[in-house]
């Protein structure tokens, strides 16, 4: 079949081992999945996704995914931090380089020859090369491997983003918030379509592989307790055949269109066992059952049975849709609806949603904008000294035509200025600390420098101490 391409995952299926890049690697292009590594964490989306693969089922682990494993829905069902594909392991068990990713490509490269070397995945000889792995991860690859790389949240409990109030709303944070609840939902229709199919014209439900009209097998199902329990291949034959049917041709041939029937509908029997209590209170129900059987009822249910409805009501029974729902019905949530549903949070939510205001927002959150608001908070103790003296401000604006012109008629320079010189101009001498006047030609001093004053002034104390004798 080659190559094939889900909504989350790409997939091998089978490998024909004619792939293969630097030996035994293979190759995975994921650019069509959504993924846009972290700048810190290159195993893990901006989003919150990461990636899981496969190899035939069984799930190829990195000794890095322990940072990830408390995440809910990261690891398989039945794993523990030490209990990897149902064997007893540590993360050192395996190694960083069974699969790797390379960003600069957008690839995922998985290796055969890394994966058989490790501990978990190895296979294991009779006697057990990794004796506790026997029978669990003997990983093999052949013309009929089938190898999945798939999209997945690290997460499900949660969102990837957790906005602060008061904090700068960026689009990377809107784009990755929507990003993580988009994929969650991805994840939740492709479980859908893996799920078995309930065909509506024949009432039956179908073990088909998805996508194809294939049979396979339903297995790991628990001998049955009820009458209308499904039955294993295994159960049947143990417990209806003697040791000479097993072995009489004829006597098989002749219950075989039963075994047969009762495969067909094994899912349907396995469904019915489990809801025999249920079954039991719709008994007691008769009244009610009446009541549905009205014009108006019989109205309603046509309307639910429609396929968008099906379809949709599948989606709200998905486990992370109930889960969603739970958290939705705890006391604060509730209250906090409540509190969003009064009538002022309804007329503000009213005024926020009209156009000029989404429109101001939007400007808001323009990257120059929210680079020029984050310079005013890092300068808000200059903003409030301005704001302090904005009366002074408002007067200096009010003149600042006579302040523009006595910043031109007097200047401070350390030597006289040789250009913008208009007769009667001043400028002090910062060198020898001499007011100078321009006469329209040149520039000269006016009266004593501040030395010349000194020398003066002790000049006359000399003078007049002579004098006084």
């Amino acid at each position: 079949m080659g190559l094939e391409t889900s909504l989350t995952s790409k997939i091998w299926n089978p490998f024909d081992g004619t792939t293969y890049v630097n030996t035994d690697q293979i190759e995975f292009d994921y650019s069509t999945l959504g993924f846009t590594p972290s700048s810190g964490d290159s195993y893990k989306s901006t989003s919150g996704d990461v990636f899981k693969v496969y190899i035939d089922g069984v799930r190829i682990y990195r000794t890095d995914d322990a940072t990830y494993a408390s995440g809910t829905g990261f690891l398989e069902d039945g794993n523990t931090t030490t209990t990897l594909n149902g064997v007893s392991a540590t993360w050192s068990d395996t190694s960083n380089t069974v699969w790797t990713i390379d960003t600069a490509n957008q690839n995922i490269i998985v290796d055969k020859g890394e994966i058989l070397a490790t501990a978990l995945y190895k296979v294991a000889a009779s006697s057990g090369i990794y004796s506790s792995a026997a029978g669990n991860s003997d990983i093999t690859f052949s013309s009929s491997t089938i190898i999945e790389v798939r999209r997945a949240s690290q997460n499900e409990s949660s969102p990837s983003v957790d906005f602060s109030n008061a904090s700068i709303l960026t689009e990377q944070d809107l784009d990755n918030s929507s990003l993580n609840v988009f994929h969650m939902a991805q994840q939740a229709i492709v479980t859908a379509e893996l799920a078995l199919p309930y065909n509506r014209g024949t009432s039956v439900y179908e073990a088909y592989q998805p996508g194809t009209s294939t049979k396979k097998r339903i297995t790991q199902v628990a001998a049955p307790t009820a009458n209308d329990d499904a039955v294993t291949k295994t159960y049947l034959e143990d417990t209806w055949l003697t040791s000479a049917d097993k072995t009489n041709s004829a006597t098989v041939a002749g219950i075989s269109a039963n075994v047969t029937t009762v495969a067909g509908i094994s899912a349907n029997v396995t469904a019915v066992a489990g809801d025999a209590t249920d079954i039991g209170v719709v008994a007691g129900k008769a009244t009610e059952i009446g009541l549905l059987g009205t014009a108006d009822t019989v109205a309603d249910m046509v309307l639910l049975g429609t396929t968008d409805c099906v379809a949709d009501m599948a989606l709200l029974g998905t486990a992370d849709c109930v889960a969603d729902m739970a958290l939705l019905g705890t006391a604060d949530c509730v209250a906090d609806m409540n509190t969003l549903a009064t009538s002022d949070i309804v007329a503000d939510l009213n005024t926020l949603a009209t156009s000029d205001i989404v429109d101001d927002l939007a400007i808001l959150g323009d990257s120059a904008i929210v680079t020029n608001l984050a310079t005013v908070s890092t300068n808000v103790a200059s903003v409030n000294t301005a704001a302090t003296n904005i009366a002074n401000i408002n007067t200096a604006v009010s003149n600042i035509a006579t302040i523009n012109d006595f910043a031109e008629k007097y200047r401070i320079a350390s030597s006289a200025p040789g250009s913008n010189n208009d007769d009667g101009d001043l400028y002090y001498n910062t060198s020898d600390d001499q007011l100078n006047v321009y006469d329209g030609s040149a520039w000269g001093a006016i009266g004593l420098t501040q030395a010349q004053t000194q020398t003066e002034a002790n000049n006359a104390s000399v003078a007049m101490a002579i004098a006084l004798g």
